[in-house]
């Protein structure tokens, strides 16, 4: 198809001409003469088989546009711009990196989203994109990642890991349930749970027992694939979660959610870290990112 499109340069002279009305002042704008655009949209008439415009006579008038004229000037503008605003684009992207950080669903939404976007705001001469990737050792070269939040085994870094924070782990529920903190009104109310055969702090189970539960109560138990799920069913009522700080710091401020048993904690199994890409950084924001994600991470814990 793009070999039945006149040359830019006859289809740039002509919407010239047409939009100031004169060869002479289109050919000032463009920097060339006027008998280079009287030719390249005498071309173009041609190739289209068609008057595309009603000169002006002895110099005197106003050249302007036939009505087959008209509707191709339209198009050639609109063309324009959206090649001009296309090349804009390239042109920004090249001045303004983009540099991607990664972290599993839950902690990129509850956790980093905010905070990536703060950061974000401080330094508009760089961009960043958040991928949520669910691996806990993902290849940062080959994922084009600059940065990433892995969960690790507590007490467990990799060289070059920074520990970012330590989760705690203790129930949670919208204050729109009333709750009152004891172990006959836990088993009464659905209990909301991630999945985390590995992580006993986060299972019902433990905490059932630690509570004192009747061994003889049934518990109605909801499971969800992801903790970012499990916290969304608790703030809208839908039973008693196991909230894991600081991933629900903003939800705890903001009175979503409340503590059940503020005397009860549970300490993580599962520490989280920042990863920075191997080799040579790519921008000094990764850096800075970095810094500031740890620095807000040891502010909450203080």
């Amino acid at each position: 198809m793009t070999d039945r499109i006149p040359p830019l340069a006859a289809l740039r002279a002509f919407a010239a001409v047409a939009r100031l009305g004169s060869f002479a002042r289109a050919a000032s704008e463009l920097n060339v003469t006027t008998s280079a655009v009287s030719h390249q949209v005498r071309g173009l008439e041609e190739v289209l088989g068609a008057v595309l415009l009603s000169r002006a006579r002895n110099g005197t008038g106003r050249t302007v546009v036939t009505e087959e004229g008209a509707a191709l000037q339209r198009s050639v503008e609109q063309a324009f711009a959206q090649l001009g605003a296309a090349c804009a684009a390239v042109r920004e992207r090249r001045r303004r990196p983009v540099l991607t950080i990664s972290a599993n669903g839950s902690v990129a939404s509850l956790w980093l989203a905010p905070r990536l976007a703060s950061f974000a705001a401080l330094h508009p001469s760089v961009q960043w994109q958040m991928r949520a990737i669910e691996d806990e050792a993902p290849d940062m070269v080959g994922e084009g990642l600059d940065l990433a939040v892995l969960r690790v085994p507590h007490g467990t870094l990799a060289d070059g890991d920074r520990l970012l924070f330590h989760e705690t782990v203790f129930p949670v529920c919208s204050p729109s349930l009333g709750l009152v903190g004891t172990a006959e009104a836990l088993v009464q109310q659905t209990l909301l749970q991630e999945d985390h055969v590995a992580s006993p702090e986060k299972d019902w189970s433990t905490w059932l027992e630690m509570l004192g539960c009747d061994r003889g109560a049934k518990a109605t138990i909801v499971r969800f694939h992801t903790f970012s799920a499990a916290v969304a069913a608790a703030i809208a009522g839908a039973g008693i979660a196991l909230g894991r700080q600081p991933l629900i710091d903003f939800e705890l401020a903001e009175n979503r959610l409340v503590r059940v048993f503020p005397d009860r904690v549970l300490s993580g199994s599962t520490d989280f870290v920042i990863r920075r890409r191997p080799g040579m950084e790519r921008d000094r924001h990764v850096g800075q990112l970095a810094d500031y994600l740890l620095n807000l991470a040891a502010d909450g814990e203080r």
